[in-house]
């Protein structure tokens, strides 16, 4: 049979290979995780690894028989697990429950102790679908071109799960025997793939999914029965409704604005009364893809950045910067946008045309264009201040519509709420510098973790909390906004690099 010998760090293995398949096809089927942001269409340059001391783009070669592949390292970095903690109290149940949140990027478990209810474990991973596409878009479309390609995704991500779950037990010196319950929060893509429930429906309006898991879904892990975070909507999944619930802003009086961002730009404004929300598509800027040196937020990305006469920055793991994640790419951009290499159209400026300051930072691209160049490696391209431009434009946007909706403005807020990974690193002064997020004093600006972990830990601890998420999923109104009116110009008047007025 003809084989591919395959490098990873000191990992050294075989894989059959074809004449047919793809080398990312192929590391797929072996469960090797390579990032792919554009599901392995040639268009992002993510998966490019050395075969045969060359390098190639995994998504575009086809091996032969004795060839040489050569993996980057397994990514590592810090993946957000804390949450607002549920206070531990005995349960009067023995045995453990788990919580995880399913997210498109990572993947978190925390394993409850049942007599205590205190955390007994907590481990995460990169999801392991990166191969497929860094969005939920890539991911569904992957499952309409693909023969077998829902059982292959969904395979792939309980795989992960179930290893997690094995080694949270492992950690806490636990059996499977003992786990009572899991109960999964993940937007509504992510919970339908892993149930292995058709996506298809959510490809095209009106963008209604097969189900919203206000109905129990028969499903068990190790054994265990898993209950999952029922969702507001196609596009606003089990991970808001987790959120708003472990938050407590579905029991506050008052207008929160709720934010979720990632590759798709979850967000809830309202309060006990109830919420309306929508979702806008980010694409993968955010999380570092479509961006020339972007990458996730791991050792060598770049997650914050800083000028005070020079460049400061933050590496995570503490070694040479190899790229920027998305709360480096804002801060740098926000830092452009200051100091007048970036204009208000979201132009990037060549040498001539910026302050002499930093003119030494800055060469030509072919089409007249500024090339900003933070070190030796990593540098900004026109190209991905555009990418960033439409993200954050479309999060400003649906902001603004949201707000209309509710007939109020910025300056009526009681407060803001930013969930998840990119919520915790992303500095709110860079955000509203590129016109992203409102303005606002910083007593009404939060940042609240991995709220997702956090409203799926409540019903791990305590069942009956169901039916307050079920409730608080019910009482979301969802505003579609592809074909609005309000919306596209909204879009279009975000799409400058001013601040958001408090108007």
């Amino acid at each position: 049979m003809s084989s591919i010998r395959v490098i990873r760090g000191g990992d050294v293995f075989r894989i059959p290979c074809n004449e047919t398949d793809t080398l990312l096809a192929l590391l797929r089927r072996a469960g090797c995780t390579l990032p792919a942001a554009c599901g392995g269409h040639g268009r992002c340059g993510k998966c490019r690894v050395s075969v045969n001391g060359v390098p190639r783009l995994a998504c575009r070669v086809v091996p032969e028989d004795g060839d040489e592949v050569i993996l980057p390292p397994a990514a590592g970095g810090r993946i957000l697990t804390e949450t607002l903690d549920p206070p531990p109290a005995p349960t009067g149940e023995s045995g453990c429950a788990a919580a995880v949140d399913l997210g498109t990027t990572t993947v978190a478990v925390r394993l409850y102790d049942l007599t205590t209810g205190r955390v007994a474990a907590a481990c995460a991973g990169w999801n392991a679908q990166a191969a497929y596409g860094a969005d939920v878009i890539s991911r569904i479309q992957y499952t309409r071109e693909q023969p077998d390609s829902l059982s292959a995704l969904s395979g792939c991500i309980r795989a992960q799960v179930e290893s997690l779950l094995t080694q949270a037990l492992t950690q806490a010196g636990r059996e499977a025997r003992e786990l009572k319950r899991v109960v999964l929060a993940g937007n509504t893509v992510m919970q339908l793939l892993f149930a292995g429930i058709s996506v298809e429906s959510l490809a095209a309006a009106p963008f209604q999914a097969e189900t919203l898991f206000r109905q129990p879904v028969q499903d068990t892990l190790l054994g265990a029965p898993v209950h999952y975070l029922p969702c507001a909507a196609g596009y606003v999944g089990g991970d808001i409704t987790a959120g708003l619930l472990a938050s407590g802003l579905a029991d506050r009086a008052g207008r929160f604005l709720y934010l979720d961002i990632g590759t798709n730009g979850e967000m809830a404004l309202g309060g006990r009364d109830g919420f309306v929300c929508c979702a806008v598509a980010c694409g993968p800027a955010f999380e570092g893809a479509g961006v020339t040196c972007g990458m996730m937020g791991v050792d060598g990305a770049v997650s914050r950045v800083r000028y005070n006469g020079k460049f400061e920055m933050n590496v995570i793991g503490g070694g040479e910067a190899t790229g920027l994640c998305g709360s480096g790419l804002i801060d740098l951009a926000a830092i452009l946008v200051r100091q007048g290499v970036i204009d208000e159209a979201g132009r990037l400026l060549p040498p001539e045309e910026v302050p002499e300051r930093m003119r030494a930072f800055l060469t030509r691209d072919e089409n007249g264009n500024g090339v900003f160049h933070l070190t030796d490696r990593v540098y900004l391209t026109a190209g991905d201040v555009r990418s960033l431009q439409l993200a954050k434009a479309a999060v400003a946007a649906g902001v603004q519509v949201l707000l209309a909706q509710q007939g109020i403005t910025l300056a009526e807020l009681d407060g803001v709420y930013l969930a998840g990974g990119f919520g915790v690193y992303l500095d709110p002064a860079s955000a509203a510098a590129i016109g992203m997020l409102p303005q606002l004093p910083a007593g009404r600006l939060h940042s609240i973790g991995n709220a997702s972990l956090a409203g799926a830990s409540m019903l791990a601890l305590d069942g009956s909390r169901a039916a307050d998420a079920l409730q608080t999923a019910e009482r979301c109104r969802y505003i579609e906004l592809s074909g609005r009116a309000d919306f596209a110009d909204a879009f279009t008047g975000g799409m400058t690099y001013e601040p958001v007025t408090r108007r």
